[in-house]
């Protein structure tokens, strides 16, 4: 089945996983910063489900922070480290591309 021009995975290379193909696992780091991106830095357990919550009123949305955060796996997280949190715009795909 193909993918959609809407899904998170359109346009990623496939890979080969134990003889079968597959999409790359993360999508690469956004082409642009977003100028009104935040940066939030984490407190306590805080997890990204509950920033997405915070700040898009979204929980559905953690991944977008993940993807503007490529660097680390998203479990990875840890009190005292920055993240970038895209405008909701983008987290909503509402921006123009």
């Amino acid at each position: 089945m193909p993918l959609s021009i809407h899904s998170r995975y359109h346009g990623l290379p496939t890979v080969d996983v134990g003889g079968s193909v597959s999409l790359a696992q993360r999508p690469p780091a956004p082409e642009r910063d977003y100028p009104d991106s935040l940066i939030h830095e984490i407190v306590g357990g805080e997890t990204l489900d509950q920033l997405a919550k915070l700040y898009y009123g979204r929980e559905d949305l953690w991944w977008r922070i993940a993807d503007a955060n490529p660097r680390r796996f998203a479990h990875a997280w840890g009190p005292g480290d920055k993240l970038v949190i895209p405008p909701i715009q983008v987290a909503t795909r509402t921006a123009a591309r």
